[in-house]
């Protein structure tokens, strides 16, 4: 398997095209560049999860971190199981991909950078809703005047939009509420700027911080844990010894925060992904 991109012993790292998938691509090359003798091969920003995923499946590259929630939801075959318990998440997806596809699912981060509902402070000071039930109730006592930004995929997603107003009970309520498409990066500045009062964000990104918005706690559990773990073709685990390096990876990301500060690096002050990467690794004595 390694080799296609390359020469024989080349391991082929790629990574989907946005900036915490980049850093995670890059974690990876590092590791393998510094603890094993084989020729990396740099294939980060090859494009979105299923892209990636195919060209795993399709021997072009060796491997790629793709988020547990990504991997259950979005991946063949179809499942509709909504998953809150991150353990179970990622030891069902795993089996599913070993047994499905001949695929190995390293071990996750335990960071989890999924989707979540952002608030204006402006908004969360006015009303004291700190978490989606509180909301729930809110908007059940006729509170229905706001506003929410959503992205398009968002809103049709069974584990979007229709399954948290399910979940939470709030269908009849969401139908009066003002719902505005917009692109999901232009989320965080809408809020920040009180144009809207709630706004679908994912829970790394650098500007939940830069514009001072508050996540609303998900109390009733229905959002997927999004915990990013290397998908690796089976030939390329069984042939070449990468498996403990990449884990390395995993274990050396704790925490939402410590995440949220690497992507402010990237998003906000303009670092390569590649030396925010290097400085992490550096910086944890694992290169």
């Amino acid at each position: 398997m390694a080799g296609c991109l390359g020469d024989e012993d080349e391991i082929a790292v790629a990574s989907m095209q946005w900036s915490e998938a980049r850093l995670m691509g890059y974690l990876g090359y590092e590791m393998l560049q510094e603890h094993t003798d084989y020729s990396v091969g740099d294939e980060t920003s090859l494009g979105g999860s299923r892209q990636c995923f195919e060209a795993v499946q399709n021997e072009e590259v060796d491997l790629y971190h793709i988020y547990t929630g990504g991997a259950w939801s979005e991946l063949p075959p179809q499942r509709d199981d909504l998953i809150s318990d991150p353990d179970e998440l990622y030891e069902r997806a795993r089996d599913d991909l070993e047994e499905e596809h001949g695929l190995a699912y390293l071990e996750p981060a335990s960071f989890d950078n999924t989707y979540a509902i952002g608030a204006s402070s402006e908004w969360v000071n006015e009303t004291g809703i700190e978490t989606l039930s509180e909301l729930a109730d809110h908007l059940e006592n006729g509170n229905i005047d706001i506003t929410i930004v959503l992205g398009p995929e968002f809103q049709e997603r069974s584990d979007g939009w229709p399954g948290l107003i399910e979940h939470y009970d709030i269908e009849e309520p969401a139908e009066d509420i003002d719902i505005q498409s917009v692109e999901a990066d232009l989320t965080y500045e809408i809020l920040g700027e009180d144009e809207a009062d709630l706004g679908m964000v994912f829970s790394t990104n650098p500007n939940i911080q830069q514009f001072d918005l508050t996540v609303l706690e998900d109390d009733e559990e229905f959002f997927l844990p999004y915990n990013p773990a290397p998908l690796v073709h089976g030939e390329t685990i069984e042939e070449y010894d990468i498996e403990e390096p990449l884990n390395e990876v995993s274990r050396s990301l704790a925490s939402e925060e410590e995440v949220q500060e690497l992507n402010a690096r990237i998003d906000l002050e303009g670092e390569d992904p590649q030396d925010v990467a290097r400085d992490h690794l550096e910086g944890n004595s694992l290169i």
